[in-house]
């Protein structure tokens, strides 16, 4: 029986696909970084983006889906024409230069579109806010195959050593495969073998334009009614490989079901391995397998129990772009965690610059510079949230002299109240990460210890960092200082307990929604009150809608666009602001989530002349990718 460090040592055998050798069975998935110009051209930013993942041992580079199509609008590259070529090029170089191997996703958003003209196999809209498709005639549909065939080309030209179709999660490809989508009556749909037609005259097209290897994005299964079945895609599989695809890329899914396709923390690793599985079974070609693979040892077990060839790493690399240098060399506890909070999904989303809750210098790596500092100083870091925890963990890595002061008796901040929630329970991941580092580099912490000007006074820092975080808001509310009315932080956190009867929470933030969340799988009937039009607002979207979703499926009362003017005992008063009529609830509890103050004002004045740096939520109350951005902003500076 092999031993987990033997298992581990299988990522690392080598592996040849299609004539191309690679160092490893360890890949980048190709996710949108949106840090291509606004005309699609490469930028300075996405070179080095690539370049640090490719140092950090992977085997290989899928660079993010180009646009084939000049028509289509998008965040992401382009290489329609031989203008983006050049550009391709210091990509494949910087991916070469460090010994993994580049390849380009090719992708046609086709409904999927957030401007410009929505195309599609038929007039389906994505949903009942989209625009309705284009439907795709037969002489388009042969334009569109000859769009790929060509930037096949233009791939083959930048260096690339092999090129991927995206044919999954409802764009234009899976979307010709969908009996929900396709639903034309001509030679491109009408049935199985009709709605195949066009992936499999793509991947001929490529294969006969280029000589490098093709591979293919493949959704295992579609997961809403009437839509294709695993077994219709290991069909699909099997054609794609006589057509002369070289390798499979198993995902599953579609915008519909994006907890699946891109899923949170509350999703289970390796949820898409029995899919990939399935694939691999039906083909006799390589099976590159994703879905939270960023465990050593399930990434290992997923190739040893032959479930697939190759393992795909999508966010973890955003995590930390070292893992496979720091798994070859068994440094497991140095493994910085993603945690799937997909604040990086949502940035990406809207077109922002791309960014990582647990590693600030992710979609900074053109400038980020961590060198030792010219005078090491004595800097003393009051507050152990994400923000003190980084601050602390940059500065003493740059040869500083840090101390960590933490008023709680653990470190963590609000990292210790988000973990409560059933949903957000791996954030404690990064909490833990933070302690090993902070241990390993030398950092002395003072846990349990409330910091004040004399306590600053003994220590005589060089540099005083606040990063003491946000208190509750107290807005204007009669009643606010009654006995029913609770922290909603400290239920969350256990410290007082609510097992019964009814609870009306104030403020639908994310605080609030996973107080709702507990209060409700303890059977406490729950309203949500909220003056905006909805709730959640600020929350990670995918997780969002699923927390939304279960907490009416649980019986929650959502109460938008309700201000509360009054709590009674027994009983909360709000105000209907689009009727502008009172409404009464039972309350045997209020849980306050109104909101945040920053601490850092006031705790400022109470220290008198004395010179401080404020980071994170006791500056601004923000989220955790501002906190710990706050924090490299300082640590690289001082």
């Amino acid at each position: 029986m092999r031993t987990a460090a033997a298992s581990r040592t299988l990522l690392f055998e080598p592996i040849e696909i299609g004539g191309v050798q690679f160092r490893n069975r360890l890949m980048m998935a190709p996710m949108g970084s949106a840090q291509s110009d606004r005309d699609g051209y490469v930028t300075d930013q996405t070179v080095a983006y690539y370049r640090r993942r490719a140092a950090g041992g992977i085997g290989a580079i899928t660079v993010e889906a180009a646009l084939v199509d000049p028509t289509t609008c998008g965040h992401e590259p382009r290489l329609h024409g031989p203008e983006f070529v050049p550009g391709m090029r210091r990509v494949v170089d910087a991916i070469a230069l460090e010994g993994a191997v580049p390849g380009l996703q090719l992708m046609h958003p086709g409904r999927q579109v957030t401007s410009g003209p929505a195309k599609g196999p038929s007039p389906v809209p994505l949903n009942s806010m989209a625009p309705i498709p284009i439907e795709l005639s037969e002489a388009e549909i042969e334009t569109i195959i000859g769009q790929y065939a060509q930037a096949s080309r233009y791939a083959q030209q930048a260096g690339f050593r092999y090129v991927e179709v995206h044919g999954a999660h409802g764009y234009l490809p899976s979307d010709f495969l969908s009996p929900v989508v396709n639903q034309r009556q001509d030679r491109y749909g009408g049935d199985a073998a009709g709605r195949r037609r066009f992936v499999l005259e793509l991947a001929a097209a490529i294969v006969d334009a280029v000589d490098i290897p093709l591979f293919w994005r493949l959704s295992g299964e579609e997961l809403r009614p009437g839509g294709f079945s695993i077994e219709d895609q290991v069909e699909v599989a099997q054609m794609l490989e006589a057509a002369g695809v070289d390798c499979i890329s198993v995902s599953t899914g579609t915008w519909h079901t994006l907890e699946v396709t891109v899923a949170p923390m509350y999703v289970p690793r390796g949820h898409v391995i029995a899919t990939a599985a399935r694939i691999k079974e039906g083909v006799g070609i390589p099976v590159i397998a994703v879905g939270r693979l960023d465990d050593p040892g399930l990434a290992a077990r997923t190739l040893a129990e032959g479930a697939a060839d190759v393992i795909l790493l999508g966010r973890g690399l955003l995590a930390d772009p070292d893992w496979p240098r720091k798994v070859r060399s068994e440094e497991l506890d140095r493994l910085r965690p993603c945690i799937a909070c997909n604040a990086c999904v949502d940035l990406v989303a809207t077109g922002k610059d791309l960014r990582c809750a647990v590693n600030p210098e992710t979609g900074r790596e053109g400038t980020w510079k961590l060198e030792p500092a010219a005078i090491p100083r004595r800097v003393m870091v009051v507050g152990g949230g994400p923000a003190g925890l980084e601050a602390a963990r940059l500065a003493r890595s740059r040869g500083h002299d840090v101390s960590l002061w933490e008023r709680d008796a653990k470190l963590g901040g609000k990292l210790d109240v988000a973990s409560r929630a059933p949903s957000k329970r791996e954030v404690l991941r990064f909490r833990e990460y933070e302690e090993r580092e902070l241990e390993r580099l030398g950092v002395e912490i003072h846990a349990g210890v409330e910091v004040d000007g004399e306590l600053i006074d003994r220590e005589d820092p060089d540099v005083v960092v606040l990063a003491i975080g946000a208190d509750p808001s107290r807005p204007p509310i009669q009643g606010l200082e009654r006995d029913q009315v609770l922290d909603a932080q400290e239920i969350l956190l256990e410290r007082v307990g609510v097992d019964t009867g009814t609870a009306v929470i104030i403020g639908g933030s994310a605080t609030g929604c996973e107080t709702a969340e507990l209060l409700l799988e303890r059977g406490v009937e729950v309203t949500i009150i909220e003056m905006l039009g909805s709730i959640g607002q600020g929350i990670e979207q995918i997780t969002r809608r699923r927390l939304i979703r279960g907490l009416r499926e649980a019986g929650a009362r959502i109460l938008t666009k309700h201000r509360v003017v009054r709590i009674e005992p027994g009983k909360v008063v709000c105000l209907d602001l689009e009727a502008d009529t009172e409404v009464e609830l039972e309350a045997a509890t209020v849980a306050l989530a109104a909101g945040w103050t920053p601490r850092g004002p006031a705790f400022e004045a109470s220290l008198g002349d004395r010179d401080l740096i404020v980071i994170g939520d006791a500056e601004e109350a923000a989220d955790f990718v501002a906190a710990t951005g706050a924090a490299a902003r300082f640590a690289l500076n001082i």
